[in-house]
């Protein structure tokens, strides 16, 4: 029974520091707890969200079917193992944990938005927006499922909705991360570059190392020089999909090129043909440059970032 008690202080102090955005800390708390219990499927489970929230995906997913392993009946393992399987794309076999979930006595609101998360990836908006108004069935307030909405909305345009939802989720949670993440896309959205850079500079002067929000930082640079947030724009582009796909761009936009220069001097314009040889240098000359200027240009915007003293 001591056991028992000190592993479930040990995991409510875990997810405490997981709200907080302390991952290492959270980390070594539940794996306190595992050498406490080795056979805790609710501690497996706890790691589990924590190192997806490091993205460790890999090791997520060897925690979440070790929980499942020791305790198939639980709904909180199972809406762990959905959300593990929702970031490793593994959307049908999401979508099936996370009905067990939902079938308990009473599924929590997390679990409502967990599964309009896997709707939303799935295309089908209408039942996202379902489940996340029964999560504020469950509970009005709720800042995950606010904020849910709220991304949910900007995605579809629906720029006075999203802003809406928004502000509901920051009264509710006023220092929530994803909210603030939320708050500052909206708002550049919206042309609002000095709000945006208001909610990502909250988020990263607690945690300077977090990806999305230097991500919003860069896009928030990358509104405000157009010179350099074209190639920002032009690279997150060419990113998005697999391997396969950023080659086909690029040796596509090179054989379009030479096409170009080759067909307007065969056509008996030798000075357009030279203008596009020299502008297709110039590209070349700007994605070579482009890189280390825009880096540079974050860092000096990033100085101005004032540290929480325990970073």
């Amino acid at each position: 029974m001591i056991e028992d008690r000190q592993v479930a202080v040990l995991l409510d102090q875990a997810e405490v520091q997981r709200r907080l955005g302390n991952v290492r800390g959270a980390l070594g708390l539940a794996q306190r707890a595992l050498t406490i219990d080795p056979d805790h499927a609710a501690a497996h489970a706890t790691l589990a969200v924590i190192l997806l929230d490091g993205r460790r995906l890999a090791a997520a997913g060897i925690e979440a079917r070790a929980a499942l392993a020791l305790d198939g009946n639980d709904p909180y393992i199972h809406r762990v193992a959905a959300a593990v399987l929702t970031a490793e794309r593994k959307l049908a076999d999401a979508w099936a944990h996370c009905l067990i979930a939902l079938q308990a006595p009473e599924p929590p609101p997390e679990a409502h938005v967990l599964a309009a998360r896997i709707q939303v990836l799935q295309g089908d908006d209408a039942r996202a927006r379902e489940l996340l108004h029964d999560a504020l069935a469950l509970h009005a307030m709720h800042t995950g499922a606010l904020t849910a909405l709220a991304r949910l909305e900007l995605g579809a345009g629906h720029h006075a909705e999203a802003a809406r939802w928004i502000e509901l989720a920051l009264r509710s949670d006023p220092g929530d991360r994803p909210a603030h993440l939320a708050a500052g896309h909206i708002a550049l959205a919206a042309g609002d570059a000095t709000g945006a850079e208001r909610h990502a500079r909250f988020v990263l002067e607690a945690h300077a190392d977090d990806r999305d929000a230097l991500a919003l930082w860069a896009a928030i640079q990358a509104r405000r020089s157009r010179v350099l947030g074209a190639w920002w724009r032009w690279n997150l582009w060419i990113t998005l999909g697999d391997d396969r796909r950023r080659i086909a761009i690029l040796l596509g936009s090179f054989v379009l090129a030479r096409l170009a220069i080759i067909v307007t001097d065969e056509l008996g314009y030798p000075g357009l043909a030279a203008a596009l040889q020299l502008g297709w240098l110039a590209m070349c000359v700007y994605t070579w440059v482009a890189p280390g200027l825009f880096r540079r240009m974050l860092a000096r915007a990033l100085a101005t970032v004032r540290l929480d003293p325990e970073f």
